[in-house]
């Protein structure tokens, strides 16, 4: 980064112990039916993003496609 002095984004960033705290961190256990339900809330979150977009394009589609 271009405006941070070297010394100072140096002492900002710690990576050599930033790498060692993550990798002492330990991954949480999934439990049985995390993957469905997970799958379930971004079909709900991207769903009506994916509605918005088709019904934009097929408007377009509809007004100046001829």
């Amino acid at each position: 980064m271009w405006f941070f002095h070297k010394g100072r984004f140096e002492s900002l960033v710690n990576e050599k112990e930033a790498e060692k705290r993550f990798a002492d961190e330990v991954k949480p256990e999934l439990e049985k039916g995390d993957v469905p339900a997970m799958i379930i809330a971004a079909f709900i979150a991207f769903a009506p993003a994916l509605l918005l977009i088709f019904c934009i394009l097929w408007l377009f589609s509809s007004l100046f496609g001829g």
